[in-house]
């Protein structure tokens, strides 16, 4: 991570896909997202700058985010927020309706969280076997993450 002067970027999420690919530029890290609290990370670090008129209004088309943090108070920010907790998922929508293939098809939704962070909410064809919410987990999480259905 450079100092924040170096790199602006138009929209927060652009910001925050900085983070996060700064975050598995090494390697070690696949899927920060399952790893870190990234919202709480931007919350801290990502900063919205704009200009404004004489009357104190803003000009939209200024506006832009920063990262403000060297590169010490960046990882530090970032080993602050590390999702050490159990993961777990649960079915948070069950028999709802999505178009698969272009078809109307009955889902069910899964949240997957860590440490009360919500990873992810994929969703899955209704079944009553198990496997393929198993399988939709796993393709979050990683195939070699320990994981906690709530029931």
């Amino acid at each position: 991570m450079t100092d924040s002067t170096d790199t602006t970027f138009t929209t927060r999420d652009e910001a925050i896909a900085s983070i996060t690919d700064a975050i598995e530029a090494g390697g070690a890290v696949t899927d920060a997202r399952t790893e870190f609290d990234i919202d709480a990370i931007a919350d801290e670090l990502i900063t919205k700058h704009a200009d404004e008129t004489p009357e104190g209004a803003t000009i939209a088309s200024s506006i832009y985010f920063a990262i403000d943090a060297d590169e010490d108070t960046f990882w530090s920010t970032v080993e602050a927020h590390e999702l050490t907790g159990p993961i777990t998922a649960e079915l948070t929508d069950i028999n709802g309706w999505a178009l698969i293939d272009g078809k109307p098809t009955v889902v069910d939704q899964i949240t997957i969280t860590r440490d009360g962070v919500e990873i992810d909410t994929p969703i899955v064809e209704s079944s009553e076997d198990e496997e393929p919410y198993n399988a939709a987990v796993r393709s979050i999480i990683g195939a070699d993450q320990p994981f906690t259905w709530i029931r």
